[in-house]
């Protein structure tokens, strides 16, 4: 009888599984490796969770996923090798506008590529095909989120390199305090009036960028390949069910998010870490005076730097008693005793053993977070995008140092390592960002299942999403107050003002003061 009972059981949790799991599409122009540290985590739990996952990439980079089915797009991965080999100093230097343009071709041909692949089509001509998710790279990508009305699905965004007002406006948040630029170089973090006008400015010209170069070219293949209106985008623009976002809290600034925005910074830290070899290992554990990690990301190479830059970070390095583990390409010529040099790291590993010193990094958002993961004091040399945003915030939570690529010298570089490495307060101030952002109910993969399959249950979840209907731009910032109590208000000075001046008049008229006094009559 208890063999029948168990069994029963574990036919209802089957049948239970079965009737919760969904059809999830998910696609991801991405062509570069980064991204897919975070994406491979994620799509690998909601397989194991029993969904029904196809994912759209391209080849490179995302290893097959047992249970899921893979949609390979060859010629994003010809893209990256194009963009890789495209002569950036004949253009150097360019302004936002010109930068736009290359970007926005960029996006243009990651659309393009997906929505005319072969097996893309072929998906999108079966008419068995049904999903009840789609799951998209958040931004400037805006022709594929037409998957979504296209099998009636919700539309969850995937933000890799966190968040910037563009995120926030498909994700309904509209308040002030979370402005943030897509580009942050040059914009102020100063609170002062003319410092918010120029950030205002700022934000209005990425804001133009997005509306004349980024969307038009997006909108076209929207309407070529869905046939849908250019008001059919906007709408889907301004329904995004979910908005995963690769940032937290506790990495120096908290936000007013609203409730569909979910931070879930450090899923890629679900990967198992590379072991360190013979050699490696070695090395570190024999650094008497520690050693540092120097690594300007996984997609920087070192054509994408000043032509004096190797020089001068060899001459640093060969000065310091600390041992330097470097990510470079190959090793230069008469490089020092205490340079390990290799074009690949395990960075994690290394930031996680007991004589790291010190993190020198470009700032990009998977980098900073591990850094902040393993309390490790940072020197941050960015270079682009959210490399600024990401060193300004850990310079300003007091655990990192930030060096101008185009402007650091031998000197000002030696000053800022000897610095982070000797004032204990670098390290205190990392070890308690450690702390916090470890301190969480459960993991960030688990978070971002977790709200996904929410999401699933509630048939999308509009509830969690600030309406434009139910809350107009005026009401948003109370702007019909606004303008009924200073019209008022205006009014009522307006006749007070007027009723003063005529009878300040009427009071000053030669006439009224002679006939006022007895004696001139």
């Amino acid at each position: 009888m208890v063999g029948h009972t168990s069994g029963a059981l574990l036919v209802f949790g089957l049948c239970l599984q079965l009737t919760h799991a969904a059809n999830i599409l998910a696609v991801f122009s991405y062509s570069f490796p980064s991204p897919f540290l975070l994406v491979g985590p994620y799509m690998k739990a909601l397989v194991h969770k029993g969904h029904q996952v196809t994912i759209i990439s391209a080849k490179n980079h995302l290893a097959d996923i047992d249970g899921a089915r893979h949609i390979r797009v060859e010629m994003l991965d010809q893209l990256m090798e194009d963009f890789l080999n495209y002569d950036f100093e004949k253009d150097f230097p360019m302004s936002k506008w010109q930068q736009a343009l290359i970007m926005a071709e960029f996006f243009y041909n990651s659309s393009r590529y997906i929505l005319s692949d072969a097996g893309v089509q072929s998906l999108i001509q079966d008419k068995s095909a049904h999903f009840d998710m789609v799951i998209v790279q958040a931004s400037h990508t805006d022709a594929l989120y037409g998957f979504a009305p296209f099998y009636n699905a919700s539309l969850v965004g995937l933000s890799v390199y966190g968040t910037a007002w563009n995120i926030d406006y498909l994700a309904g948040n509209k308040a002030p305090s979370v402005y943030e630029p897509m580009s942050p170089d040059g914009y102020s973090t100063g609170l002062g009036l003319m410092q918010k006008l120029k950030n205002w400015i700022y934000i209005t010209e990425e804001w133009l960028l997005e509306q004349l170069v980024y969307l038009p070219t997006q909108m076209q293949l929207y309407k070529r390949f869905f046939n849908k209106s250019a008001e059919s985008l906007y709408n889907i623009r301004r329904n995004f069910s979910l908005m995963l976002i690769n940032q937290h809290f506790s990495l120096g600034r908290a936000r007013s998010n609203v409730p569909n925005v979910i931070e879930v910074a450090g899923i890629h830290l679900e990967n198992p870490s590379d072991q360190l070899d013979d050699d490696l290992q070695r090395f570190v554990d024999e650094a008497d005076h520690g050693f540092i990690i120097f690594s300007m990301g996984m997609e920087i190479t070192g054509k994408w730097l000043p032509p004096d830059w190797l020089l001068i970070m060899q001459e640093i390095f060969a000065q310091l008693p600390q041992r330097v583990v470097w990510k470079y390409e190959q090793a230069p010529p008469n490089k020092s005793e205490n340079i390990y040099i290799s074009p690949m790291l395990p960075q994690r590993e290394l930031l996680a053993h007991p004589k790291v010193k010190l993190f020198i990094t470009h700032g990009g958002a998977m980098s900073i977070i591990e850094g902040a993961y393993y309390g490790v004091p940072m020197l941050c040399l960015p270079m682009y995008y959210d490399h600024f945003g990401n060193a300004d915030r850990m310079k300003h939570a007091g655990v990192a140092q930030i060096q101008g690529i185009l402007t650091m010298t031998v000197e000002t570089m030696t000053n800022a390592i000897k610095e982070l490495i000797k004032n204990p307060v670098y390290a205190q101030n990392a070890q308690q960002m450690s702390e916090r952002l470890r301190d969480q109910p459960m993991s960030s993969l688990d978070t971002a299942v977790w709200w996904t399959e929410y999401v699933l249950r509630h048939k999308g979840a509009p509830h969690m999403r600030i309406s434009e209907d139910d809350m107009s731009f005026m009401q948003y910032y109370s702007l019909d107050f606004i303008l009924v109590f200073f019209v008022r208000f205006g009014v009522a000075i307006l006749i007070i003002t007027c009723v003063g001046l005529k009878l300040l008049s009427f009071l000053l008229k030669p006439s009224h003061i002679l006939s006022s006094v007895p004696l001139l009559k």
